[in-house]
């Protein structure tokens, strides 16, 4: 077989293919989809527009829940699977009503959500006041869900245990449904999360980081939305080297941010963040002299730690 499209710098590719790097000069049209590299592991699929489930490892014999598909990741002993999950509603009808645990043993498994709308696969919980993703495996990865956790005493979106150091959550929108959930996201005492690019509504405290075991290590809070709905705070976390950068905050909330919690936090960097609140330091900003809050913007212009341009020089002395 010869594909004159496709050559090499020896020419026109032909069988074995072991002449590359190759390019290819034809128009190429995608009808099934497009996925990236894998993890290295196996691949799952989710759809919940089917009547019934399949192998899960096709979109043509996809599962019709996600706790299926990691249940067949566990049950293969799977680490650094992939399992995309498909979005069929298109208005305020979940797509997948369930809570979902991925336990330590499911290292570097993604959860990928293939949007069918820009705020991607909406994802409820499956009893009120519980937690719609638990997950204790190290180097998880979740994208493109819009989580709507429900009940203001234990209701929670996303649970990262001790164990999972290293998970990345990106892309997402976390939004309670009919009550307004406690946590958007909480973690106990996870080290080497990245939280970015999400938007956080309709919460009573987004991000909340718990030092139950030791402080929150090496986090990186990035490039997120904090809007007036949320209630309590935004981000709160006992920190220690965690950095906290290009967040935008709405005035709405009790506490924008404190790196302090509980006492426990130092050498965190705090920078390129808006705070919109009128005194910087009136208690809706906490940090510790250890931090470096240098180059956010305040409109606080009158207190000594923010430039006449709204630029912080240093923490809102609160510890």
């Amino acid at each position: 077989m010869v594909l004159a499209g496709l050559r090499s710098m020896k020419g026109v590719a032909a069988p074995p293919f072991s002449q590359g790097p190759y390019t290819w000069n034809q128009p190429v049209y995608f009808t099934a989809g497009v996925f990236g590299v894998s993890n290295g592991g196996k691949l799952y699929f989710v759809d919940s527009s089917k009547s019934s489930s399949g192998d899960g490892l096709s979109w043509d014999s996809p599962v019709i829940t996600i706790a299926e598909a990691v249940a067949l990741s566990l049950a293969a002993g799977g680490v650094y699977d992939t399992i995309y999950v498909k979005g069929n509603q298109v208005d305020e009808t979940s797509d997948y009503a369930e809570s979902v645990t991925v336990t330590a043993a499911q290292a570097g498994l993604r959860i990928i959500g293939v949007g069918n709308s820009p705020e991607g696969v909406m994802w409820t919980v499956g009893t009120a006041e519980g937690t719609i993703l638990t997950g204790a495996a190290k180097d998880m990865y979740i994208s493109g869900f819009r989580f709507r956790p429900n009940g203001s005493t234990s209701g929670v979106a996303i649970e990262l245990a001790v164990t999972a150091l290293g998970t990345i959550i990106e892309n997402c929108i976390f939004r309670s449904t009919v009550e307004t959930a406690k946590y958007g996201i909480h973690t106990e005492s996870t080290a080497d999360i990245t939280i970015q690019n999400c938007v956080f509504s309709s919460l009573d405290t987004a991000i909340y980081g718990n030092a139950g075991v030791k402080t929150n290590y090496r986090n990186k809070i990035i490039g997120n939305l904090f809007d007036d709905k949320v209630d309590s705070a935004g981000i709160i976390l006992s920190g220690r080297c965690c950095l906290i950068k290009d967040n935008y905050f709405t005035t709405d909330t009790t506490v924008l941010l404190s790196t302090y919690n509980g006492g426990a936090g130092e050498m965190n960097i705090v920078v390129g963040n808006v705070f919109p609140n009128a005194a910087y330091e009136g208690g809706a900003l906490v940090g510790v002299s250890s931090d470096s809050w240098v180059g956010n913007f305040s409109p606080d212009t009158g207190n000594t730690d923010v430039g006449d341009n709204g630029i912080t020089l240093a923490y809102p002395h609160q510890a």
